[in-house]
């Protein structure tokens, strides 16, 4: 870890302009994207989640008329979380149940899993990650003072969500992704040369279009910079930095809860991302296991 920043912001620089993004390539590029849009139903949603009044009847109907939000919204209420002694059997009880915030994370997580399309397993894979993410990012939140524990859990969901958009782009993304997670290399610095774009750059896209809070966006964006922690700069503040230090904390354990072997980048930026958390292998420890008992729970919830 040492021998990696020895030689100071020199080589991270490098790194950055092997990442930069030529702009006008890119555009074109970013144009021929299939960037889904946000379904009507969830751009509703999010609207009346803003009012300063809530009508939380009108939240039920417009849930109720989505059978995959409803779905997803008993499925939620219901599960070992909540440990209810009476299961919900309506939307309007799961909606009570669940609350204002995380309806809203079950219908933007929903919405984007219906929205993002690919190879079954791939995909299944991508989600499993992605989901489990989320939740061991709330949880580490949990823990730490000041942390919102819904940006921690939406940034998880959707930190890599410009992943699937570019597996349909391009059809040999998967396997030069492949490649890139077992490079020392910045990943987004080998997408770059390959696709003159990255998946940080799409996603960040993909959260704006969704009117997803603007420092989740910039967080998406600068997730793979490492330079946030060494050397930080007006490109993040430190309660960006302390999310997308979070996820990469969230995503290591996620990894190891699916039997996974770890992506190069974390031997490299691991340990920088608990330092700036002020985790002790003592506070790592009893966080991975409270995380994957968690864990273990929602899958047997699942199956």
């Amino acid at each position: 870890m040492d021998a990696f920043f020895a030689e100071g912001p020199e080589i991270m620089d490098n790194q950055l302009k092997q990442a930069q993004i030529n702009s006008q390539v890119a555009e074109g590029i970013l144009k021929s994207i299939n960037i889904p849009p946000c379904p009507e139903v969830v751009m509703a949603l999010m609207a009346e989640a803003r009012q300063p009044e809530v009508e939380f009847a009108k939240l039920v109907k417009l849930i109720s008329g989505d059978v995959s939000l409803a779905a997803s919204m008993l499925k939620a209420a219901n599960s070992p979380f909540f440990a209810l002694r009476n299961k919900v059997n309506s939307i309007q009880q799961a909606v009570s149940v669940l609350g204002l915030k995380n309806l809203m994370q079950i219908v933007t997580g929903s919405a984007l899993h219906n929205a993002l399309e690919g190879d079954k397993v791939t995909m299944e894979r991508f989600w499993d990650r992605s989901n489990s993410t989320a939740v061991v990012a709330s949880l580490l939140a949990s823990r730490l003072h000041g942390v919102s524990r819904e940006d921690a859990y939406t940034l998880g969901l959707f930190h890599d969500c410009g992943i699937p958009i570019l597996m349909q782009k391009f059809p040999d993304y998967k396997d030069i992704l492949g490649a890139a997670n077992q490079s020392a290399e910045l990943v987004i610095a080998i997408e770059d040369k390959h696709y003159s774009t990255n998946h940080a750059v799409v996603g960040n896209m993909l959260a704006h279009s969704w009117f997803l809070p603007e420092h989740i966006s910039h967080a998406i964006q600068v997730h793979h910079d490492h330079t946030i922690f060494t050397y930080p700069d007006d490109r993040a503040t430190p309660a960006i930095c302390v999310l997308v230090a979070i996820t990469l904390v969230a995503e290591h354990i996620a990894v190891v809860s699916m039997g996974m072997e770890d992506d190069a980048e974390w031997h490299v930026i691991g340990q920088v991302a608990q330092d700036y958390l002020g985790l002790s292998p003592e506070d790592m420890a009893e966080i991975t296991e409270d995380a994957l008992a968690e864990l273990e729970e929602i899958r047997s919830y699942r199956n």
